[in-house]
């Protein structure tokens, strides 16, 4: 490959007073491609990495489920889980309805131990009776102080005519865990007070904070676990949720990839023009005895240093660009947002694709561009013609 045939058709490109305007137009076109499509995949990767977060941080990371058993039964397990997670917490998951007044409405409640296993979101306030989501306690028009009833219809004493059994909670304070699923229809309760509702001192829930290696549990959940537990990860609990994220990155990509072709046809046009402009200096060489096989060879080296350059600039500027978003943004959303500054979560992977889509695009109608030239142009038939 010839270098110096390279740098020739880079200062052609630059300092010719026939410059490309068409050939710039598709360059400006692919270095915003990449830019636009580095800068919304982390985006978009933040703000779903910040959904997930807020729902592990409720939900916990996973779940181990088994039937009900006696807390004290489990107690020397969750310290072995302990060990292999930030912390595990066990509870006491049951379906109720809460009533406030003359207000009803459904509600998971979860009935936790007061001690330093204690959720984070829980240890912030004044722990004593019950929690309830800001959505929740608005339905029922309750507020921190009033006297709330959790009633349960599944478990009736018959000895008084089939009523349900019920326990009475003060709110203690409302919270807010921005995840709407979780505020529409949990809360958190004392154990024992959940406990009295069926008469037992059972538990049915572990909940596991923390990144944690599925095999290591499933291991101890076999040595030590009570009969029927099952682990499930966040992932597996939220799967349709997952599989949306998924398909948003997707389709997104895809509409890039979508734009970066229409570009491509731009480097197509502005490619055909230029190599007709440059024809006649590509037959003097040719006269000067460079190989045509050299010639071409060196014009494909252009094809690939141009399309590079062109993906890493763009590629450049975004990553400036986030750089700044990430550093110095402000809030540009507004207050009902949950996250009113713009989060930012670059990947290698998000990198790679960045990357690669544009360059491989461009390339490919580059080189059919470089391919259509070859096979019309014949230097001995133009040199005639421009001799006649």
């Amino acid at each position: 490959m010839n270098w110096s045939f390279v740098k020739y058709f880079f200062s052609y490109l630059l300092h010719a007073k026939t410059r490309q305007r068409l050939l710039f137009i598709a360059v400006l076109g692919l270095i915003i491609s990449s830019f636009a499509l580095l800068v919304l995949q982390s985006t978009m990767g933040g703000l779903q990495e910040k959904l997930i977060s807020r729902s592990k941080k409720v939900s916990g990371h996973g779940v181990i489920s088994f039937p009900n058993t006696h807390q004290n039964k489990i107690k020397e397990f969750v310290k072995k889980l302990n060990r292999e997670v930030e912390f595990a917490s066990s509870e006491l998951e049951l379906e109720l309805l809460v009533k406030y007044g003359q207000f009803y409405a459904p509600i998971i409640i979860h009935g936790v131990e007061l001690d330093s296993k204690t959720p984070h979101f829980l240890r912030e306030n004044d722990f004593r009776e019950l929690v309830l989501p800001r959505a929740l306690a608005y339905q029922i028009n309750a507020g921190v102080g009033d006297l709330v009833r959790l009633m349960s219809p599944a478990h009736l004493d018959s000895f008084i005519g089939g009523v349900p059994r019920m326990s009475s909670l003060e709110v203690d304070y409302l919270v807010s865990t921005d995840v709407p699923e979780i505020d529409d229809f949990h809360g958190w309760a004392k154990l024992i007070r959940i406990q009295a509702i069926l008469g037992e001192r059972v538990v049915n829930k572990i909940r596991l904070f923390g990144q944690f290696d599925e095999d290591t549990i499933l291991s101890l959940i076999k040595e030590h676990g009570p009969k029927g537990s099952e682990l499930h990860s966040w992932e597996k609990l939220n799967s349709t949720l997952v599989w949306a994220l998924g398909l948003e990155t997707t389709v997104m990509v895809f509409l890039f990839a979508a734009m970066t072709l229409l570009v491509s046809l731009a480097i197509t046009s502005g490619l055909l023009v230029f190599f007709n402009k440059i024809r006649v200096d590509l037959a003097s060489f040719w006269v000067l005895g460079i190989s045509e096989a050299s010639v071409f060879k060196s014009t494909k080296a252009f094809l690939v240093m141009l399309t590079f350059f062109s993906v890493v600039a763009g590629l450049l500027l975004g990553l400036a660009l986030l750089y700044f978003l990430d550093q110095y943004g402000f809030n540009i959303m507004p207050a009902v947002f949950v996250d009113r500054k713009i989060p930012v979560k670059i990947t290698a992977f998000g990198l790679g694709v960045s990357f690669a889509i544009p360059f491989v695009i461009s390339l490919v109608f580059a080189w059919l561009s470089l391919k259509a030239f070859k096979k019309d142009v014949n230097y001995l038939s133009f040199i005639r013609t421009l001799g006649a």
